[in-house]
């Protein structure tokens, strides 16, 4: 079973275990099982932990019985102005006290629903190979090539792959309450260029979600991303282009970056290659100081389980964005995280034998626009391994060094 945030705020289990650290390994157990469910969980706990007395207020009768036992021992001991005057304060004080109690949990769920947009559409599956958009009003239109464009006019007309053209004024009318956005869904294997109203370039990874309005009416652009994209921002010194990826909100005025951020990820990772950005933190009614502004060519990587953010400068900060014209670069990476990236971009599962390893930092440049064998035959000779491909599977079976030295 999953939980909603209101649901959680209100499970005697987890408010044991987020008060008390109780029913600690059943909780763990269900994160191991639904790692997707964590951040919202340890949200919920941060929210508990700072409401902590309000779990302990008594209940109507108790109020009642507890005012009843004051005015007893008022006409008991007849007391005197001074006292019933202290009395009302105490009372206003406890009612004040109840309220902002109140007004506080309304501010934490408002803001929650806020800032956690929620996609209308389920989680991107593995097997899944149906790119689509889905507008405001609810319609999905299917983007049949592997690389899709996109492009929003000005006049709310959608161009897609310069072919089919959609009035999205029209399609407005038809609004479904619970859809807000237009939302791009890009499953693995298959890519996406976004052009926006405003200008603004987005080029959408492998199995990423992206979120945008069709006209930007607020004092900031504001977009949702699920996944990998890269953004070529429109220069707008008066509306701010604002990322929520996440945990994470990125802000420009105009700029070249990007952003990794898949659920599955331990890491939100930024890379700027032009212009400035700052990341910031979601945290309860903005508390502390969260934000890092990032200069060019520099990376800032966000633990997911700690909260913690590392600035690092990154002279190669080019290699980060290069998959946007189809290529893999990578310097000084590890081949477990390149044959990642390679499952998203060809929609395949790759497995390794049991206690296998290879703590070896691999550099190299593979060209996506391959077939799979091509670019696993480049990558054999690179990271000096074997392979084998059983449909959408690859089967990693040995390291060709410790073979050579048998």
């Amino acid at each position: 079973m999953k939980f909603t945030l209101e649901e959680l705020l209100e499970e005697k289990s987890f408010i044991a275990w987020a008060i008390h650290d109780k029913n600690k390994s059943v909780w763990e157990k269900f994160f191991e099982d639904h790692p997707e469910f964590r951040v919202k969980a340890y949200k919920a706990r941060e929210i508990i932990r700072l409401l902590k007395d309000s779990y302990e207020i008594p209940d109507e009768e108790s109020v009642v019985e507890m005012w009843q036992n004051i005015e007893r021992f008022e006409r008991l001991h007849k007391q005197k102005v001074r006292k019933i005057k202290l009395r009302r304060i105490i009372g206003w004080a406890a009612f004040f006290l109840i309220l902002v109690t109140a007004g506080i949990t309304v501010y934490v769920l408002t803001n929650e629903n806020n800032t956690n947009y929620r996609f209308a559409t389920a989680p991107i599956e593995n097997n899944s190979d149906k790119a689509r958009l889905v507008l405001s009003g609810g319609e999905e239109i299917t983007l049949k090539k592997d690389n899709s464009s996109i492009a929003l006019g000005q006049d709310d007309k959608l161009i897609i792959d310069n072919d089919s053209i959609i009035n999205l004024a029209s399609k407005e009318n038809e609004a479904k309450p619970n859809v807000e956005m237009n939302e791009v869904i890009i499953p693995f294997g298959k890519r996406s260029e976004l052009l926006l109203a405003d200008g603004t370039k987005v080029w959408l990874n492998a199995g990423s979600k992206f979120a945008f309005p069709t006209r930007f009416t607020s004092g900031k652009r504001e977009v949702i991303l699920e996944g990998e994209a890269c953004f070529k921002v429109a220069k707008n010194k008066d509306k701010p282009f604002v990322v929520k990826a996440g945990q994470l909100d990125i802000s420009v005025l105009g700029t070249y970056f990007d952003v990794s951020a898949y659920p599955s990820d331990n890491t939100i990772q930024t890379v700027l290659v032009e212009g400035s950005v700052a990341v910031k933190k979601n945290t309860l009614f903005g508390l502390g100081n969260n934000e890092v502004v990032m200069q060019p060519y520099q990376k800032v990587n966000f633990n997911k389980q700690n909260s913690e953010m590392e600035v690092l400068d990154e002279p190669d900060a080019n290699v980060y964005l290069v998959w946007t014209e189809g290529w893999l670069q990578f310097s000084k990476e590890s081949m477990f995280s390149v044959l990642h990236k390679l499952e998203r971009y060809y929609n395949v599962k790759i497995k390794f034998p049991t206690n296998f390893s290879s703590p070896e930092l691999i550099t190299g440049k593979l060209d996506l626009k391959d077939s799979l064998d091509e670019v696993m035959m480049a990558l054999a000779d690179v990271a000096q391994i074997d392979y084998r491909i059983n449909g959408k599977v690859i089967h990693i079976e040995k390291k060709l060094k410790e073979l050579r030295k048998r």
